[in-house]
This record gives C-alpha cells, structure tokens and sequence, in this order.
C-alpha cells in the first residue's frame, strides 16, 4: 500500500522523550530532551497506523543532533578532516570520534552541478608516475564539476555520455582525453592548452641542447657576475667525480645492450631504470656531462672581483676584507667572505688557478632564455641567443623555430582568424620537418595529428589555468589526509570546498 504524506492528523496515540545534542555552552556539553508525540493516521490508504511529529528546523527524522550541531559537524569535517575535526570539536565541548566525522562526510549529499559548455579537464597524481585521477573545470563559472578516479578514456567518455551539453573542451597534449571526446561529444571542439604546447616544444629543444653541448661551451653564461668563487666547492669535487663515473658507466651499458638488439622496456629492466633514461642515453653519441648549477646572483657576487685582487695583493684577513666591501656598499654577512677565503686558500695549498672565464651556457639555461618573453629578457640574454642564432645550424634552427612557434601562440592579433592561424601552422610544421633535427620533425608530426586542437588554441581564449589552480586546492586536501584517505573522501571534501 502506498504511504501517505502531508496528511495532518488531530488524534494523539502516545508520547515518548526524545534527546538531542545541541551546541555546547562555554565548553560544556548540552542535550535538549523533548516530549514528541505520536499521531494515528486517518488516512486509509496509508500503510501506517500512527507516526511521529516531526520537528522541522530542529532536528533531521531519526536524527540525534539538532540541525545546527550538524552544520558544526559539516563545517568541521569538510575543513579538518576526522581526526583533526575531531580535535577541533573536543576544545570547543563536543566529544566525537574522527570515524564519525569521516562518516559523516560521506553521507553528505552535495548540490549538482550543471552541465558546463567550456568544460576543462586535466590529471592529477594520487602517486606520480603510479596512480592518476582527472579534475573536471567549468571554465564560465570558475567552478570544479568533479572528480573522476582515474584518467582512462572510458572513465572521461562515460562521463561526458551522462553529461550531453558540453560544446568545447579545454585539454592538456594527453591522447587519453582527446580520444574520449572524439568518442562521446564528436560535435565539441578540442582546444590544445598553449602552456603544455610551449613546453612540450621547450622539452624537444632542450633534449637537442643536451645532446650538443660542445656547441653550447662556446657561449657563455648571460650574467654580470658569474659567481666563480661562491658556486664552486671542493668539497663536492669528489661526489661529482663519483656521479661522472656512474653516468658513463650507464652510458657504456645501455649502448652496449642496444647494440645487442636488446629492446628499451628489456634493457630498463635489466638495469633497473626508467625507460625514458635508455632513450634518453641512446639519443647521445658520448656521456653526458653533467654542469655545475648556477645560482642566482648574491649580494656578494659584484663584489668577487674586489676580493681576488685583494687576495692576489697578498692581503689575507678576512675582517679587514670584509670591511673594506662594507664600505663600497657590501650589505651581506660576514661569514660568506670567510668561506670564499676559506676556498682560495684550499686552492691555494693545492696549486690550483681560479678560472678567469665561466663556462659555457647550460643547455636547460639556454633553453629558459627562449621560453621567456622578448620584453623579458636583459640585455644579456639578448646578446646570448643571437650569439646561439649564429654560433651552429642546430642551435639557430632550434631558437627560431621555437620563437616563430611561441608568437603564433602568443600573438592574438594576427592569429584571431581560423584560416590564418591554420595556414601559418601548416607553414610551420613544414619547415620543422625539414628543419633536419629529427626531434623537431617528430615534434611537428604529433602537431599535424592535433592541428584542429592547436589551431583553436592560437584562435580561442581559453586555457588550463583555472584547472592548474584547482589541482593545487586538490593536492592541498589530498596532503591534509596524510595519503590515507580514499578517492571516495577526497571527491566529496573537495567539491564541497568548491561550492563554498
């Protein structure tokens, strides 16, 4: 028999004591006790005899905590998580346990959210390298949609069959989501992220930049003060010496294995590595030699010069040194001039020469020089990459077709056109492909493969970084669970932050 709702009743059957937890008074426990009644039904097609009273804005049916102690439990659960909440609540006077709260959370039923029309989708790693998830953007509302447990084509495609509306889908380079939304909304347009497109080209060039390094010593290193005495220790002369060791005897293996027609997946096994390690060995005809890191410019690095003419005056104190670049305007520690002291007199003892000239660029500088803006750059990274422009064919071909690229993406002026945009990328990919690099050819192949995607990335305003933004709010949760909580928890705590 079906059952009756919003019949009212007059005829009273019995009575019984219901107890509430309600909010704590300074600190201290409180519990509402009620007197509810218990009604007869008149309603005969009703399958119940009597029911209870309800108590709207009270207390949820069969619950046993008032409505507002529930919105603590919300609140507290959703922001902390279930141990800390559970911390949280017993300060203020409430005695719960973390599994409660996690419970809690569980049970909670969010609010839906519309289908979007710009929908942006990107992963995230539960465990990088091992376990990924996928985030789901609206890029109109600036909202998370949800949360997917992996980042397989049937997980996305699934998702957007239950979700017919979206008309363009924003997306890093991954063939995953791509083929997902070929699949289930054939009709939505793909656009390419320019970020992830940069850097993908900024990867090639910096893959070509290592494997010529004898080209790259020949530039040098676009700073005013090269730091020759704070950026070279002894006492890492024999790690370095050790990790120069290990590298070509890497080097020497993987050839050797290679020459065997052992396969990439085998020889990583075989050697314990990652597979993209063998292919990055085999792409060198010699050992790659690793350069020393450079750090950004100290307070004391303009004032180095000083302090090798002095010392080569034979003065050697270090306080009367450190003085003396005080007052030219040193405003750094004194410690740094002790160890560069220290040091000259290391080199001193072991009849070593400081180096009068840096050494050349690395290829990772080289390669950031490119990525930045023409208007950002100084005037010695200027002078850097028109030295790489003329210096070898490699390193100019590399450098122009990377700025070519960059402005296609960058200059909405003269790309606001989809036939113009289509037609400079076509002209591009051609001359990559005879650009004789064999990364940039295959670099431009993958292009030509996307060129719908890419075409709409030079033409249309939108990009991942709303979703880049929600990934970092993600991870933030995520860490907050100490790696313990499930996909489950994870979903709710964070679309919930989302629609606060």
């Amino acid at each position: 028999m079906p059952r009756m709702r919003n019949a009212r009743s007059a005829r009273v059957h019995s009575h019984y004591t219901r107890m509430l937890a309600d909010l704590p008074w300074q600190g201290i426990p409180v519990a509402v006790r009620l007197r509810v009644r218990r009604f007869f039904c008149d309603q005969k097609a009703c399958n119940r005899a009597i029911f209870a009273e309800p108590l709207p804005g009270l207390a949820a049916r069969y619950g046993r905590r008032t409505e507002r102690l529930d919105g603590w439990f919300t609140h507290m659960s959703f922001a902390l998580g279930g141990e800390a909440g559970a911390r949280l609540l017993k300060y203020l006077g409430i005695v719960v346990s973390g599994d409660t709260l996690l419970n809690h959370i569980r049970s909670s039923r969010l609010r839906a959210h519309r289908t979007p029309k710009v929908l942006s989708v990107d992963d995230f790693a539960f465990r990088r390298g091992t376990c990924y998830g996928t985030v789901l953007v609206d890029l109109e509302r600036r909202t998370l949609v949800d949360v997917l447990p992996d980042r397989s084509t049937d997980t996305f495609a699934k998702w957007l069959m239950e979700h017919p509306g979206v008309e363009i889908v924003s997306r890093d380079r991954g063939g995953e989501y791509a083929e997902a939304a070929r699949k289930a909304a054939p009709h939505a347009v793909q656009v390419a992220d320019r970020f992830h497109l940069l850097k993908n080209l900024r990867d090639v060039v910096l893959r070509v930049f290592k494997q010529h390094t004898e080209v790259l010593d020949l530039v040098p290193t676009p700073a005013r003060h090269f730091q020759r005495l704070t950026n070279l220790r002894l006492d890492r002369r024999a790690s370095k010496k050790l990790m120069r060791e290990q590298a070509q005897k890497l080097f020497r293996s993987i050839h050797t294995l290679s020459k065997k027609g052992i396969k990439n997946a085998q020889i990583a096994r075989t050697l314990g590595i990652h597979r993209h390690t063998v292919e990055k060995y085999l792409a060198f005809n010699t050992p790659p030699e690793r350069r020393h890191f450079t750090k950004k410019v100290s307070a004391i690095a303009p004032y180095e010069d000083y302090i090798l003419r002095r010392w080569k005056q034979g003065c050697r104190n270090a306080t009367q040194i450190h003085r003396e670049i005080v007052e030219q305007g040193y405003p750094g520690a004194y410690q740094n001039v002790v160890r560069i002291t220290r040091y000259l007199k290391e080199r001193e003892v072991l009849g070593e020469l400081l180096p009068d000239t840096s050494p050349g660029i690395s290829a990772g500088h080289a390669a950031g020089i490119l990525v930045k803006r023409s208007e950002n750059r100084s005037k010695e990274e200027i002078q850097t990459l028109k030295r790489l422009k003329t210096i070898h064919w490699i390193t100019e071909r590399c450098c122009t077709l990377f700025e070519e690229f960059a402005g296609m993406l960058r200059d909405k002026e003269q790309t606001s056109e989809e036939q113009e945009a289509r037609r400079r990328l076509e002209e591009w990919t051609g001359r990559a492909k005879v650009s004789g690099i064999a990364e940039l050819k295959a670099f431009a192949v993958k292009l030509v493969q996307d060129t719908d995607a890419v075409v709409a990335a030079m033409t249309l305003p939108y990009s991942q970084g709303q979703t880049e933004g929600r990934i970092n709010k993600l991870k933030l949760v995520k860490r907050s669970m100490y790696g313990r909580g499930k996909f489950d928890l994870l979903r709710q705590r964070v679309l919930y932050a989302s629609a606060a």
